[in-house]
């Protein structure tokens, strides 16, 4: 109670500085849990957020989807990744506005470290969701050169490879070669267009040089969202979901 107390007291302070107030020193302390006067509930506080809690726990237990099989994260390729990246591409398609250009999306990469758990076999609530994707990033589609496209699935194959959907290539001294964009081989002269997250289309995971592209075009999706919205639709039409490996990235024999 202590400790929240001195919370709204700096968040008071705080509140009322005025915007030509500089803040020229902060201190803090650090209260481990578990620690003498500290580990005591709140009984107050607790039944005040009680009410939120229990409808919180309401929305996030509700099971959207069936799975008959546990899906992991895993290199050149892993069933998890297959799984997300193959529904974002989809989903990313009924989104797309491809009016200006006459042309939809090609392909999609993500990246492992944004997935952050494995999906269970059987019964998947709202909540397992939440826990594999808990940030709040939104799908984006880039348009790319063919010297772009190269450099980033020569990226991917530096990286062992990462979750892809739409597109086919073995590695060779960590490069990509005999790729493959939808049933067609890699054009170096063609342009590209690739779905998405927006950390990756904004330079993160060392992709700096995506940070330089100029048309990127938001969907307004997130990509959280876009899991949810591809398991209802298959738990409505009661189909279990069903992922598998493909050699879509494997090493050159």
């Amino acid at each position: 109670m202590f400790l929240f107390l001195r919370i709204l007291v700096l968040l008071f302070f705080l509140g009322a500085c005025s915007p030509s107030t500089r803040i020229t020193r902060t201190d803090s302390k650090v209260y481990p849990l578990g620690t003498q006067g500290f580990d005591k509930v709140d009984s107050t506080v607790l039944m005040s957020l009680l009410p939120y809690k229990n409808n919180l726990d309401s929305i996030m237990e509700v099971v959207i989807a069936n799975s008959g099989q546990v899906m992991e994260k895993g290199q050149p390729e892993g069933l998890l990744g297959n799984f997300v990246a193959d529904l974002a591409l989809e989903q990313g398609k009924k989104k797309y506005d491809s009016a200006m250009d006459d042309k939809g999306i090609d392909f999609c990469f993500l990246n492992n470290g944004g997935l952050r758990s494995s999906l269970p076999a059987g019964q998947i609530t709202r909540r397992k969701i939440f826990e594999l994707m808990p940030f709040e990033n939104e799908l984006i589609v880039l348009t790319l050169d063919g010297a772009t496209t190269l450099r980033l699935l020569d990226f991917i194959a530096n990286k062992g490879g990462m979750p892809v959907s739409g597109v086919r290539f073995n590695m060779k001294n960590k490069k990509a070669i005999d790729i493959f964009i939808g049933s067609k081989m890699f054009d170096s002269t063609a342009t590209y267009r690739v779905v998405t997250s927006d950390y990756l289309a904004n330079g993160g995971d060392n992709l700096s040089f995506l940070a330089e592209i100029t048309r990127k075009q938001p969907l307004s999706l997130k990509l959280r969202d876009a899991i949810i919205l591809h398991m209802e639709e298959k738990n409505r039409m009661n189909q279990t979901i069903r992922v598998s490996l493909d050699n879509r990235i494997a090493y050159a024999k």
